[in-house]
Formats: structure tokens, C-alpha cells, sequence
């Protein structure tokens, strides 16, 4: 029979290591690997040569595939038994930027703080530390003698949309074979019972811009003649989704939408997901649905559609009648 980890074992292997993956999470999250920000590329290269080394450290094969223009991915490789299954870890080290003045943080976000049994700095969470407790995890499997072969696939560039990841796996598909993926990057619904997601929801994001003057106009002298660019600019928002329900009313927008099976909704309502919960995690004063199920139906069954920003017209102090 197959050796396989314990649940007990992995709870003796997560106490005696805690200290050393602080310590492990602590470089990495004080390391700060932005990728949106040019000003940070001798970071992401001091966070590239971190990940060769630790996965070295803990007895992986570590290679670097790099691009002419753009961020790396690193490779780890934990066993090469051709008659054993493999599987890839996927996690990316790039961060989204930070700052204690400008966002609602009580720790400084590039320095790693421990609350009691929670972390807090960026990367934590998305996605450093995950990807340093697959690594450990994959430690536990190799000293436990489980058959199997282990790779982890690290991206640089996740948080600015993966620009150069496809053409870096595409060209190296005979090195990164594998069996299945497991995409590190997401969360449990609840903290009492673990979940393996299926699926993400994808992204096709634009900016729009509209002028309508090449210079401030004064609204008492041509409020009524002239257009205005923000007016147009949300009547175009409404017209494509209803603000108040979410409902896109874009043609054609939900033609390839599969509504959740039976079995789907039976797992989803034994999640542990609550809409309270979820509500006071992400600090929402209200939601368009507070029923559990008709949350999750949002949220994993649907695609959406977002305005994450509006700017235009006087942004100073006080007021400036323009249009």
C-alpha cells in the first residue's frame, strides 16, 4: 500500500517547523516583490534568487526560465521517478503594492507582524504564504517516503495579468510535464473545514476614456449646450449593467454561462460559507444578496461585470463648477 501522510503527522510536522517557516515567511514577505512598479525590479530580483535558494535549501532542483522583457518563472522539482505521479504546485511571489499611508493597514504591510496564530504583511496570504506551506507540505510527503513527484511553478507577474506566462510554458512543455496542477492561489470558504477550489473566474478588463472639451469650461456659461463627459460616461455604465442588482445587460453576456449542477449546490451549502462571515471579512457595510446560497451563486456561478474606478473633472479641494 501506498505510504500516505496522517492527519496526526501533519499537525507534529506543522508544530515543529512553525518557527522556521516564520522565520522563511518573513524573508519572503519583507522582500517586496511588485511587479506593477518598475522602482521594484532589484526586488523581484532579490525575490527570484530567494526562491532559487530556499527551494535548493529544502533539496529541489530549482530552475530560472526568463523572458527578454518581463519577470521570470522559477521551477522547483522535488523527485524524478518516472513510474511515480507528479504533481505541480502553482503559486506566484509577486505582490500587489502597499502602503500604511494610503490603505487601511495597522501593521506596516512590507514588514512581517504575528498576532497571535495570524500573520500580517503583504503576500501573507496572497500568495507567499501559501506557497511556502505547499513547500513545507511537499517536505513532509518527501520524509515521509510518498511516492510521488512534487514540482512547484513559481510566477513573477501574476498581479500585473501573466503576461509572459503562457509563452514561458508553452516553450519549456517538455520540462514542466506533469500530471495534474494544483493552483495554490485561493482560500478556504471557512477557517474550520478546508476546501480545494475548481476554478477561478477570469478577467477581461478595458479602460475608457471620453473627452469632450480641450479645456475647463465654466458651467454657468455652457451647462446645457456642452456635453458632459462624466454624465455620458455613467449613463454608459447603466446601460451596461444594473447598478442596483448586478444584472449585465450586455447581449449575448450570459449565452455560455453553466448553471451550478445538483451536486454543485449540495457541496456548496456543506462549504461552511457563510454570507455574514464574508460580509465582515471583507468589510462590506451592505451586499446585494445575504442569503448563503444566493451569495454563492454570485460569487462562483456567475461572471460579473465591475466599474473599479471613475475620475475626471475638478479633483481639488472645495468646489469647481466646470464641465
Amino acid at each position: 500500500m501506498a505510504k500516505q501522510l496522517q492527519r496526526e503527522q501533519l499537525f507534529s510536522f506543522a508544530k515543529d517547523h512553525r518557527e522556521e517557516y516564520e522565520e522563511l515567511l518573513r524573508q519572503f514577505v519583507e522582500t517586496p516583490t511588485v511587479s506593477v512598479d518598475p522602482a521594484h525590479a532589484e526586488d523581484i530580483r532579490k525575490g527570484v534568487d530567494l526562491t532559487v535558494e530556499t527551494l535548493r535549501r529544502f533539496g529541489g532542483k530549482a530552475k530560472v526560465y526568463a523572458v527578454n522583457k518581463g519577470n521570470p518563472v522559477v521551477h522547483g522539482v522535488f523527485g524524478e521517478d518516472k513510474n511515480r505521479p507528479t504533481v505541480t504546485v502553482y503559486n506566484h511571489i509577486d505582490v500587489q503594492p502597499a502602503s500604511k499611508a494610503t490603505e487601511p493597514w495597522e501593521t506596516e504591510p512590507f514588514v512581517m507582524t504575528k498576532r497571535g496564530d495570524s500573520y500580517f504583511g503583504r503576500g501573507t496570504t496572497d500568495d507567499k504564504g501559501p506557497a511556502l506551506a505547499a513547500l513545507y507540505g511537499a517536505r513532509a510527503a518527501m520524509e515521509a517516503g510518498v511516492p510521488i513527484n512534487i514540482r512547484f511553478l513559481w510566477e513573477f507577474e501574476e498581479e500585473i495579468g501573466s503576461p509572459n506566462f503562457e509563452k514561458i510554458i508553452s516553450s519549456a512543455a517538455s520540462d514542466l510535464r506533469t500530471g495534474s496542477v494544483v493552483v495554490s492561489d485561493t482560500v478556504w470558504v471557512s477557517r474550520q473545514r478546508p476546501a480545494n477550489s475548481a476554478g477561478l473566474r477570469g478577467l477581461m478588463g478595458f479602460l475608457l476614456a471620453l473627452e469632450t472639451a480641450t479645456v475647463d469650461a465654466h458651467s454657468g456659461e455652457v451647462g446645457g449646450a456642452a456635453r458632459n463627459p462624466l454624465g455620458e460616461l455613467m449613463k454608459l455604465v447603466c446601460d451596461l449593467y444594473d447598478p442596483i442588482t448586478g444584472r449585465v445587460k450586455i447581449k449575448g453576456f450570459y449565452d455560455d454561462v453553466i448553471p451550478p449542477s445538483r451536486k454543485e449546490l449540495r457541496d456548496w451549502a456543506n462549504s461552511g460559507f457563510s454570507a455574514r462571515a464574508f460580509k465582515k471579512a471583507h468589510k462590506l457595510k451592505s451586499m446585494r444578496a445575504e442569503d448563503d446560497l444566493e451569495v454563492m451563486k454570485r460569487i462562483w456561478g456567475l461572471p460579473t461585470f465591475e466599474v473599479h474606478g471613475m475620475s475626471g473633472g475638478y479633483q481639488g479641494p472645495g468646489v469647481k463648477s466646470i464641465v
